[in-house]
């Protein structure tokens, strides 16, 4: 039973830090309701590179911009801690449009799908 905000059966406490990032981790990120003819082609682009798996919008936050397109949809790259590669796009009002991450194995595939995107 969880007692308070930080203490879980008088043994385990959390701080406010761990608390707020728990909160942080398990927010969905708001989803865009329309794309660009730009954004869907390079949504299309993703899904098509080898290795890409939809990603939860729940790391879109914590994503660092990489570049924005002339249409304004930004493009946001994530490293996980255990170095697993992430992408997304969101639109000009930072509403996530698209989620992916790739394995190591492709990590390749990844940097060329998204120096074509940037070109």
């Amino acid at each position: 039973m969880f007692i308070g905000m930080t203490e879980f059966d008088g043994v385990f406490n959390l701080s406010v830090k761990a608390l707020d990032w728990l909160m942080e981790w398990n927010t969905e990120a708001e989803i865009a309701s329309s794309i660009s003819k730009t954004a869907q082609k390079v949504v299309e682009k993703l899904i098509a590179t080898p290795g890409m798996t939809m990603a939860h919008s729940r790391d879109f936050s914590r994503a660092r911009r990489l570049f924005t397109l002339k249409d304004g949809t930004t493009v946001k790259v994530l490293t996980n801690p255990v170095g697993v590669n992430h992408v997304f796009l969101a639109d000009s009002k930072e509403k996530m449009i698209f989620g992916g991450y790739v394995g190591w194995v492709h990590n390749e595939n990844f940097n060329e799908a998204l120096n074509d995107i940037k070109k």
